[in-house]
């Protein structure tokens, strides 16, 4: 490539990761910082939260600040004994701050969110309808972590758990597309039975990402992201910073290059 211009105008895809969802808004800020539009978003999980709040008009430091802070973490609800650990307060006014619009037509971005229908087995995707909030709160239902939600007469929970890239859902728009993946190959080496286990859980899902690695017009990810903590918020500072130098060297590379 010889004198790239950055592309102003693009399509985000952002994956699941829970609190390492802090990494997306790094890659988003750079991204503010030199105008570069958001034109279209798809989402699983976090990405879901945070495609649904850009999609509602707030910036990559508004969301930030909300994810940091105490109100937000009180809208997780302890609850063992029901099917789930956590239950989330979706009513709270801080998550009313993050969405406060009620149908896909009213959002100032176009967003397709993956959700995983558990009744019928399968993937589903919404870009449509209003019911908005609930559909995010679905995708976000890591279970049985989080409560899962009942939608039209189906059980739903985490678009991770069955499309936690959902990339192809943009490939039909006219602009460039960024992939944000929250969940790098992890090349060590398991050194216990339960490590392997684990690894072998984790490759199953990841096989299903690899092709879609190859969709992305710029791809973003980082190996650090494998040290940082899924499910609690002691490490969300390291993430967005993570984001932002990550995003700050692929934006340069594809300018200079």
């Amino acid at each position: 490539m010889q004198n790239n211009e950055f592309p102003s105008e693009v399509s985000l895809c952002l994956s699941g990761g829970a609190a390492r969802g802090a990494f997306h808004l790094g890659v988003l800020s750079v991204l503010e910082e030199n105008n570069v539009q958001i034109k279209a978003i798809s989402g699983s999980s976090v990405g879901a939260l945070i495609g649904g709040s850009l999609a509602c008009g707030k910036n990559s430091k508004e969301i930030f600040d909300i994810l940091k802070s105490k109100a937000f973490k009180k809208v997780f609800k302890f609850s063992l004994g029901k099917g789930y650990i956590f239950k989330v307060d979706m009513d709270a006014e801080v998550i009313s701050s993050l969405i406060d619009k009620n149908s896909f037509s009213e959002l100032d971005i176009f967003l397709d969110l993956a959700v995983t229908n558990v009744t019928e087995a399968k993937v589903q995707y919404y870009n449509s309808g209003d019911n908005l909030k609930k559909i995010i709160r679905a995708s976000c239902s890591i279970s049985p972590l989080i409560q899962s939600v009942h939608l039209e007469g189906k059980l739903f929970t985490d678009g991770g758990m069955t499309d936690n890239f959902p990339i192809q859902r943009l490939k039909h728009l006219a602009y460039k597309t960024i992939g944000v993946n929250l969940y790098p190959n992890n090349p060590n080496e398991p050194k216990s039975i339960i490590a392997w286990v684990k690894k072998m859980i984790y490759l199953a899902w990841y096989s299903h990402n690899i092709q879609k690695i190859g969709l992305c017009d710029i791809y973003v990810t980082h190996s650090t992201l494998n040290k940082l903590s899924t499910f609690t918020f002691k490490d969300i500072d390291k993430a967005y910073e993570l984001g932002r130098s990550e995003m700050k060297k692929v934006y340069a590379e594809y300018t200079n290059s």
